[in-house]
């Protein structure tokens, strides 16, 4: 069901979920692409969808409330586990800056940084180093 907003005329409306359904409509298109692929267009195309829609706005809702426990479920708070994925991020951002470096085609450089960006979110995701990072960041933007 839509949300009620008169301030929105219709056209504004048809635009928004226009482009929003665009947006999910390219993720299956640009999701095997190295690095993020289509994450940005899913929060993309939600959060467009979100404005106009109820549903969309409780979709996002329940992501973000099930994040956090996927996140414990796939790093506990157990040392050797946390090593683990350490040095599995690190050997993966080894793995792929060697694989930029030697290789030839493009479509392997290409590769190569979507294994560098997902050793990079293991490493930042792995002991909360994305919520510090979060904090850091809020702290020093205020001013």
């Amino acid at each position: 069901m839509a949300k009620k907003n008169p301030s929105n005329p219709w056209w504004k409306v048809l635009a928004t979920d226009t482009l929003g359904v665009l947006l999910l409509l390219l993720v299956p298109v640009l999701g095997p692409l190295p690095g993020p692929g289509g994450i940005p267009l899913i929060i993309a195309g939600f959060g467009l969808l979100a404005v106009n829609h109820d549903w969309a706005d409780n979709a996002i809702l329940y992501v973000k409330k099930h994040s956090e426990s996927l996140r414990a479920i796939v790093f506990p708070n157990i040392t050797w586990v946390k090593w683990s994925w350490d040095i599995f991020a690190v050997f993966l951002l080894g793995l792929g800056t060697y694989m930029n470096f030697v290789a030839e085609h493009w479509l392997i450089r290409g590769l190569s940084i979507g294994v560098m960006a997902s050793a990079t979110t293991t490493f930042m995701l792995n002991r909360n180093r994305i919520i510090w990072l979060d904090k850091l960041l809020k702290r020093t933007g205020k001013k």
